[in-house]
């Protein structure tokens, strides 16, 4: 179990990294030295504890070690280019697209050829001929990947070490044969394999088979996927590695149904492990899961509970040495809980299971339905209890039918692998004689599909989950899994203790909760500070403000409902549901969409908004739900005063605009002052709004300026800025947006003063005790490390101008 310590140990340290303020390599260097320090001091009397520790900090520094971007990146968004290179990966076919990872050497742009290096998802047309190997040219233009509401494919590419994308690519097949053979004699047989399955049986059924037994989902119709994602089932064609762990449960207990022991039964079951990892091509995914699910056949070989345990962690160690971000992907973390429910759950869940069966049917009967489920049933419950909280995590909801879903179709994955198995290598043999076990496999996929598409259409049959909560779970089972192994003294005497003091303990926990709970209360109080959050939510406006009295504001929102209540969770008090001023600049979904959710959370106590009128369907459900509170339509002149000293001004439009107006030209903009420190919110106020802010006799002085339409082309007036003064600039923009935000010129245009930006340093934060100015920012480069930054300004002090209400 030492082994498990000094796994957790690192594995920490790599969550701290990626989720913390995490300084760079070299201060990770300096507190892995410190380690050390403290390991050798600890050595005699306390060494596995200063073990971990080191672990600790090392898995710190691993991954503060791995890169956020590539060579061939700096070419993202710059327009259209050609990249050579090698296809380094399985095409990934879709019906409307292949997909290749480009390993790029070269790349052209305007006639001139450089080297290059780093990794490119291309998306190829479906006719594409490209295959693993192949030294290809894409031509298109080279982006950055995006970051949607719940899913951040920038993230997931970059685990990969993908942080370039080149879609609608034009691609030309160079030369072949610049890979491994031994690896493209695999994906060869891969392919067979599913061309065997495709003329063997009819759609869905042969697209299901490829999914589970392959891996390969080029066949699967969106409307069957939907339903396996409605059903809470998607893990059975999605993921390779819950499919693995399940086969290699099966295989050990069916070798134990026909006595096969020892040695022999321990090479059978591996060999049928590596026969199926060849068939779908062993990528590294696979070879993961198979790694790990080889444990459960060796640990029951040697009989050795603590043997899985210890040997998973190993199997972590090593994998996210190799590259830490694997704790991220999704497939290691289905194989790696399905295989550790399978050493925790099976044994007793099949005692339990032939204890039920002795009381409902006779000896004989029971012993002959026992053996006909017992294996399929309990394997496939044990895996499911670890990995279904994973499902309700990754694919953001979990059918209330999930459950029965699971218990009626995951036994009949086991016969659609094995048949499947037998039937694919039957055809490599005597294809004549493979019709019939094709036939026979059909069976159980027909049942798969019928239980799926029948739950899968149920009315309000799925529903969004805490990720705490799965969190919280996946502690209380490891840290009651680690007790249950290793039995510290302590641990035991405190069962005791709470099992004969049982109301005592009880008071005591509820008294801890309730002191963490005014503790948090306590900690979210009003500090006497103005606070403002530019929020990073895409390319999109969304300005959160807290005064020193507690008032909370909110300047639109965004597109993505997540990442806005997520934001306002973060900041809000955790008892705080109402959002006493809401502004509205312009009624453009891209800015508002995220509102209605909010509504669904939170109350609005009064709504500014300028009045213009929208025919989008979105935004007229909006308002009639912020109806039923307070709507003011506000324009230039308006001032809101606050009893704790804040001012909020409303700047832009003069008056009321028209349905015809410009959404730009008619942004309401706005000026939140407290003392001498004020913050210009600009919106996307066009520069003719600007111009026209100035010639109705608005002065937009600011100590801190929002740079208008994200800082785009030709978006900031140099008579505007002359007239604001800002001494800092903050700008919201989408590293991944296509606009080429934030133009070179407009930001020149601000010469030496200093820009914040979200698409650099994520959400900004800014706070004011009226004199003086502090800035943090948290820079979130995906998994890997992340650099906080602050800084104090003092504000030069400059008469406000007065205005009316």
């Amino acid at each position: 179990m030492r082994l498990v310590y000094l796994t957790l140990g690192w594995a920490a340290g790599i969550v701290l990294a990626a989720n913390a303020a995490s300084p760079a390599p070299a201060v990770w260097g300096v507190l892995v030295l410190l380690a050390l320090v403290v390991a050798a001091l600890w050595w005699r009397d306390r060494r596995w504890f200063a073990l971990a520790l080191l672990a600790f900090t090392l898995g710190g520094l691993r991954l503060a070690l791995v890169p956020t971007s590539s060579d061939v990146a700096q070419h993202n968004n710059l327009g259209g280019l050609t990249i050579e290179g090698v296809v380094h990966a399985e095409p990934d076919y879709r019906d409307d697209r292949t997909l290749l990872r480009v390993e790029a050497e070269s790349v052209t742009r305007a006639g001139q050829t450089t080297a290059t290096s780093g990794a490119v998802l291309v998306y190829a047309p479906p006719s594409t001929s490209a295959r693993y190997s192949d030294r290809v040219r894409a031509t298109g233009l080279l982006i950055t990947p995006a970051e949607a509401d719940t899913f951040s494919y920038a993230d997931y590419l970059a685990r990969g070490g993908v942080f370039s994308l080149m879609q609608n690519a034009a691609v030309e097949v160079v030369s072949g044969g610049h890979g491994s053979p031994f690896y493209t004699a695999l994906l060869d047989i891969k392919e067979r394999a599913y061309g065997f399955i495709a003329r063997s049986l009819p759609e869905p059924a042969a697209g299901l088979l490829g999914g589970i037994l392959l891996g390969d989902e080029r066949g699967l119709a969106p409307e069957v996927r939907e339903a396996f994602n409605a059903a809470g089932a998607a893990h059975v064609i999605a993921i390779s590695g819950f499919n693995m762990a399940l086969l290699s449960g099966v295989v050990m207990g069916l070798l134990a149904r026909f006595r096969l022991r020892g040695w022999l039964a321990a090479v059978t079951g591996i060999g049928v492990i590596a026969l199926y990892t060849l068939l779908v091509g062993a990528s590294a995914g696979v070879v993961r899961a198979a790694l790990m699910s080889s444990l459960l056949v060796i640990g029951a070989f040697i009989k050795r509970k603590t043997y899985v345990p210890a040997s998973l962690a190993l199997v972590a160690l090593l994998l996210s040495l190799q590259n830490p971000t694997v704790l991220w992907d999704v497939g290691f973390q289905l194989s790696f809980f399905a295989t550790l429910g399978l050493t925790l759950f099976t044994e007793p869940l099949s005692r339990r299971f032939d204890r039920l069966l002795a009381r409902l049917f006779p000896q004989r009967l029971a012993r002959t339905v026992g053996d006909f489920l017992s294996e399929p049933l309990i394997v496939s419950l044990a895996a499911q209890i670890m990995t279904l909280p994973l499902i309700v995590l990754y694919f953001g909801r979990l059918s209330p039918a999930a459950m029965l879903v699971n218990l009626l179709i995951i036994p009949a994955q086991s016969y659609v692998l094995f048949l499947g198995l037998a039937a694919v290598l039957l055809a490599c043999i005597a294809p004549a004689a493979t019709q019939v076990v094709f036939w026979l496999v059909l069976l159980p996929l027909a049942w798969t599909l019928g239980i799926v598409r029948g739950f899968g259409v149920l009315p309000d049959a799925a529903f969004h989950a805490d990720p705490r909560l799965i969190a919280l779970f996946y502690l209380i089972v490891l840290g009651g899994a680690l007790m249950q192994a290793t039995q510290p003294d302590w641990a035991l005497r405190l069962g005791r203790f709470v099992r004969v003091r049982a109301v005592l303990t009880s008071t005591l926990l509820a008294g801890f909760g309730l002191a963490l709970l005014m503790g948090a209360a306590a900690a979210s109080r009003p500090d006497g500070h103005l606070h403002v959050w530019l929020l990073d939510v895409g390319h999109s406006n969304a300005v959160l403000a807290q005064t020193p009295g507690g008032v909370h504001l909110l300047v639109d929102g965004g597109r993505y409902p997540s990442r806005l209540l997520t934001a306002l969770g973060d900041r809000l008090p955790f008892n705080d549901r109402a959002i006493e001023v809401l502004l509205i600049t312009q009624p453009d979904e891209a800015d508002t969409g995220a509102l209605n959710a909010v509504l669904d959370r939170y109350t609005i106590g009064v709504t500014l908004y300028s009045g213009q009128p929208n025919q989008s369907e979105t935004f007229l459900a909006l308002l009639d739900r912020l109806a039923a509170g307070e709507v003011v339509t506000a324009r230039a002149g308006y001032t809101l005063d606050l009893d704790d000293g804040t001012r909020l001004e409303i700047l832009h439009p003069p008056q009321q605009p028209s349905l015809s107006d410009s959404l730009d030209d008619q942004t309401l903009a706005a000026r939140l002052s407290y003392g001498n420190v004020s913050f210009l919110l600009t919106g996307d106020l066009s520069r003719a709004g600007q111009q026209r802010l100035l010639d109705a006799g608005q002065w937009p002085l600011a100590a801190v300026m929002q740079l208008p339409r994200h800082g785009g082309i030709r978006s900031l007036d140099a008579t505007f800025l002359q007239a604001a003064q800002p001494q800092v600039a903050i700008l919201q923009s989408d590293r991944a947006n296509r606009l080429g935000d934030p133009d070179a010129d407009t930001l020149a245009l601000l010469g030496d003063i200093p820009v914040y930006r979200t698409d650099q340093g994520g959400t900004i934060h800014l706070w004011t005790d009226g004199a003086a100015l502090w800035v943090k920012q948290t820079n979130a480069r995906s998994f890997s490390t992340m650099a906080a930054c602050w800084s104090k300004r003092w504000i030069t002090p400059r008469a406000m101008p007065g205005t009316t209400g």
